[in-house]
C-alpha cells in the first residue's frame, strides 16, 4: 500500500475517494481502522462514513479489521460498530478487556468471518499455542456473574464525566483551535503550522503539563499537521481546566512560534 497525505485520518474522517483509489489500484486484502475513538485523535467516523467504508469493502472484496478497543466506553447509541452493520462477513471485529478492567489482563476477542476462521486458527497455533486458560476462565466467571457489567457501568461513568471535564475547557479556552468533538478522555488540538512544537511542548513541561505531538503515532514524514495530543485518563478532574488554561497561555507566547507568524497573530488579535 502506498501512503500519502490525502489518505490520512483527520478530525474530519478519511478521504473516501482516495481510499477507493487505493482499494482499486493496489492489492489490498485488509484495511485496519478504528471507527470509534481513534488513537491518538480521539475522533469517530460518522454514520455516513461507516456505511461508505463497508460498501467499499464489499465492492473490492477487502476485509475490514475493526479495532473497537474502547467499545465499553461508547456512550452514543447511534455509533454502532461496523460489525453490527456487516451483512456479508467482511468485518473482523476486535475488542479489548484491558481498558475497562486493568492493563495487566491481556485478553481480547476476535469475531471472524467464517471464510477465514480455519486459516486464522492454524496461523495462531503456529505463533501462540494458547492464551492463559486461568485468565480466560476467571474472566468468564466474572462476566457470567454480572460483576463485569456492573464494573463496566461504574468505570465508564467515571471516565465519561472526566471526558466532559476536558471537553468544556477546550470550548472555553481553546475555541479558536480545531479539536475533537467527541466526549472522550483523549483527543487533540490542531495548531497552526507556524507553531514551534518542540518549544511549545518544552514550555508546557516546565509548567508541569506533559503533552506530546502525534509524530510518534505515524510513519515518518507522513503526518504533516501540527497536532497536540491530549489525554486526561490519569489527571484529577480539578486539574484538567488548569492544564487547558496553561496550554492556551503557552499559545500566546512569542517564543513558541516562528516569529514572523507570531507578529501576524498579534495584528489579527488586535483587529
Amino acid at each position: 500500500m502506498k501512503y500519502n497525505k490525502s489518505n490520512q485520518r483527520t478530525a474530519q474522517g478519511i478521504d473516501l475517494k482516495q481510499l477507493e483509489k487505493i482499494f482499486n489500484e493496489e492489492e489490498i486484502k485488509f484495511f485496519y481502522t478504528m471507527p470509534s475513538f481513534h488513537n491518538p485523535l480521539g475522533t469517530s467516523y460518522s454514520k455516513k462514513d461507516r456505511e461508505a467504508i463497508l460498501q467499499l469493502a464489499y465492492k473490492y472484496n477487502v476485509f475490514i479489521i475493526e479495532d473497537d478497543y474502547l467499545a465499553d466506553f461508547e456512550y452514543s447509541t447511534k455509533n454502532d460498530p461496523l460489525f453490527a452493520e456487516d451483512i456479508k462477513e467482511q468485518v473482523i471485529y476486535l475488542k479489548s478487556f484491558s481498558k475497562i478492567m486493568f492493563p495487566g489482563l491481556r485478553i481480547g476477542l476476535a469475531v471472524l468471518p467464517t471464510t477465514i476462521l480455519n486459516i486464522f486458527q492454524k496461523s495462531r497455533m503456529t505463533t501462540d499455542i494458547d492464551s492463559s486458560m486461568i485468565s480466560q476462565a476467571a474472566l468468564y466467571l466474572y462476566i457470567k456473574s454480572g460483576m463485569f457489567e456492573h464494573n463496566k457501568l461504574k468505570v465508564s461513568s467515571i471516565y465519561h464525566k472526566r471526558a466532559k471535564v476536558l471537553h468544556q475547557p477546550l470550548q472555553n479556552h481553546l475555541a479558536n483551535y480545531e479539536s475533537s468533538s467527541e466526549i472522550i478522555m483523549h483527543g487533540h488540538i490542531l495548531l497552526p503550522k507556524q507553531v514551534n512544537m518542540k518549544s511549545l511542548i518544552h514550555h508546557l513541561h516546565e509548567q508541569h503539563v506533559y503533552l506530546d505531538s502525534v509524530e510518534s503515532n505515524y510513519l515518518a514524514n507522513f503526518y504533516k499537521e501540527r497536532v497536540l495530543k491530549l489525554n486526561v485518563s490519569n489527571v484529577e478532574n480539578h486539574r484538567v481546566e488548569e492544564g487547558v488554561k496553561k496550554i492556551a497561555s503557552a499559545l500566546k507566547r512569542r517564543e513558541n512560534y516562528f516569529f514572523k507568524f507570531f507578529d501576524v497573530i498579534k495584528v489579527f488579535n488586535a483587529v
